[in-house]
């Protein structure tokens, strides 16, 4: 007669290898197990049920272990912490700590009744609670015990369910952090959900839950306080029946063999229970024996056992307090040594660089050399370079002084032959060119028409336009206070060419046109990039810099270039990046295989 067990989810770092083979039930995991204590009865294994989730399907737990990994890794930029790490605890003292536990499993108490749907349904409630997501559900209801091994009517089943959980956010690449009143909640959540009696809570009872090995302890524990006390009494019994009078010896003395054998074979009963009870064995239930000392060959007892496991412990805690030690002395030399070879290699690297640094060197890298002499071939220092290089200097400096001062008399007697009109036009290119404007203002585009119109024909006013510019050239050779840039005196030739052909209007025009398109693209994306609901850009938005790029019709990627180069400083820095992703949708032209609803992309 089996008892009905009350609500319970215990979750627990999962042991991958074991969790597989135990839930698989394969032969050789049945084969495995003590065919006296056997708690799993094959014959009732077609009623047990399993559960994956569709996506995981045919992937191993460790296949998906290693998978949680490489997320992390990709997540955080740190590999995931596998390893215990010692923690100070509360108390000051130090402690253990698992590292982390990415698969977790939980064994749920069901009754006869529970289906599938119902543990469905409540890892659905755990998964909207803390988004913890149960991968594997398996349905056991082939394991149990027998109270008399030899009598099979004394079966009694344990019902439960494992549930495999992903412990794991995928968005953050962090664990899932359940504290105290979580995992009380859990368990409420279960019992609700099972429809069961809820458990009393660990804070009411005080007391730890027991693992399947220690839960077998404990009952064994029971059993021997049960027998030993059984003894006591069969024991004040013969103390009894020695003390009785001569009537009852003889009477007792005339057993019928039948029921003194059925004496004996109860006694030889209690003495195997007994046996069971006090003598420790394993998970296979083989019996635990001493290897050396006096007691070598003989079993070890329950409370033995425990004594040479606490033993085991602190040798255990002594060798690793030692390892430990070991490891970061070990470490400082390692460090050392590194840090040693890394000084040596960065005063070398320094002193190769102080002696090319004092060398001299032409523009494209190779060495300047002495020519002539007797350090004919030998490179020059660079103070020597200096000095040599200060000398030339000076020649070249007188020379170029009296070049300017013909050059200035040259320009001068030329200047002074030219018409008025043909002197302000050169005025105004020079000035143009000082302020670094490449285009005339409309002003001066007309005064220059004016002054090119006494040439009637196109080519003479080109001709006029050529020589004002060169005029302006050479007046910028002779000024030594002002360093002229030569892309603007282009641009400005281009302009008056312009002016020549009557096309200036109309250049400017679309250049108008142009520059009012590029600030509407810029404020589209700016707009976008400052919604903090916006990822993506919006049909209205996205069309407002296509309108830019067909007027333009240049190359796409340095248009929007010249976009995001105006633009990124007035997004704010925190959406920058998404900003910037959305105008590369639209380059790419991935932006169009989206869909909109009310001018927002889906």
């Amino acid at each position: 007669m089996s008892t009905i067990a009350k609500a319970s989810d215990h979750v627990k770092p999962c042991n991958i290898e074991q969790s597989e083979r135990h839930n698989r039930r394969d032969a050789e995991y049945i084969a495995s197990l003590n065919p006296r204590t056997l708690y799993v009865r094959t014959e009732l294994s077609h009623n047990n049920e399993s559960y994956v989730v569709p996506d995981l399907k045919g992937v191993t737990l460790q296949q998906h272990y290693d998978a949680i990994k490489a997320m992390v890794k990709q997540k955080t930029g740190r590999a995931m912490q596998e390893k215990k790490v010692t923690v100070i605890g509360k108390n000051g003292k130090p402690k253990e700590r698992n590292g982390s536990s990415p698969i977790r499993e939980s064994v749920v108490n069901i009754k006869p009744d529970t289906t599938m749907g119902d543990l469905l349904k409540y890892t659905e409630k755990v998964r909207q609670r803390w988004g913890v997501r149960a991968i594997q559900i398996h349905i056991h209801k082939d394991e149990g015990h027998y109270t008399n091994p030899d009598d099979p009517s004394t079966w009694q089943p344990n019902l439960h369910a494992h549930i495999i959980w992903d412990w794991m956010n995928h968005e953050t690449g962090k664990s899932f952090k359940l504290g105290k009143k979580d995992m009380e909640e859990l368990q409420d959540m279960a019992a609700e959900t099972l429809e069961m009696e809820r458990g009393k809570r660990k804070s009411e009872t005080g007391a730890e839950h027991l693992e399947r090995n220690e839960y077998i302890l404990k009952v064994q524990e029971e059993k021997k306080e049960k027998l030993q006390a059984e003894i006591a009494e069969e024991e004040a019994k013969a103390t009894k029946m020695a003390q009785a009078s001569l009537f009852d010896k003889m009477f007792n003395a005339g057993l019928s063999p039948s029921v003194r054998k059925a004496f004996e074979e109860k006694d030889a009963a209690h003495k195997e229970e007994l046996f069971q009870a006090t003598t420790a064995v394993n998970e296979e239930g083989l019996p635990y024996m001493w290897t050396s000392g006096s007691k070598k060959g003989q079993n070890l007892t329950w409370e033995e056992l425990a004594k040479c496991r606490e033993r085991e412990k602190k040798d255990a805690a002594i060798k690793a307090e030692a390892d430990k030690q070991a490891a970061v002395t070990q470490a400082k030399a390692d460090a050392k040594a590194e840090h040693d070879a890394e000084m040596a290699k960065t005063r070398a690297e320094y002193e190769l660089r102080i002696k090319k640094e004092r060398l001299a060197v032409k523009e494209d890298g190779t060495p300047l050399c002495w020519k002539g002499g007797n350090r004919n071939g030998q490179q020059l220092t660079k103070d020597e370079a200096i000095k040599w290089l200060g000398g030339q200097l000076k020649v070249s400096q007188t020379v170029n002084s009296a070049l300017l001062d013909r050059l200035r008399v040259l320009r001068d007697l030329l200047f002074a032959t030219c018409s008025m009109n043909f002197k302000r036009v050169v005025e105004i290119i020079v000035d143009q060119w000082k302020a670094g404007m490449k285009h005339f203002a409309k002003g001066m585009k007309d005064f220059i028409w004016s002054a090119i119109s006494v040439e009637k024909t196109e080519a003479g006013r080109k001709s006029y336009v050529d020589d004002a510019v060169h005029f302006a050239k050479m007046l910028a050779k002779t000024d030594t206070d002002w360093e002229a840039d030569d892309k603007i005196i282009n641009s400005l030739h281009e302009d008056a060419l312009r002016i020549v052909d009557g096309t200036w209007e109309s250049y400017h025009e679309k250049q108008e046109q142009r520059s009012q398109l590029f600030d509407a693209a810029v404020s589209a994306l700016v707009q976008m990039g400052n919604c903090s609901y916006q990822r993506h850009l919006n049909q209205s938005q996205a069309d407002t810099i296509e309108t830019f790029l067909a007027f333009d019709g240049g190359d796409r990627k340095q248009l929007c270039d010249e976009i995001w180069c105006v633009a990124k400083d007035k997004v704010e820095r925190y959406w920058r990046d998404g900003a910037h992703d959305a105008l590369e949708e639209l380059r790419n032209r991935e932006l169009y295989s989206r869909s909109y609803n009310n001018g927002m992309k889906r």
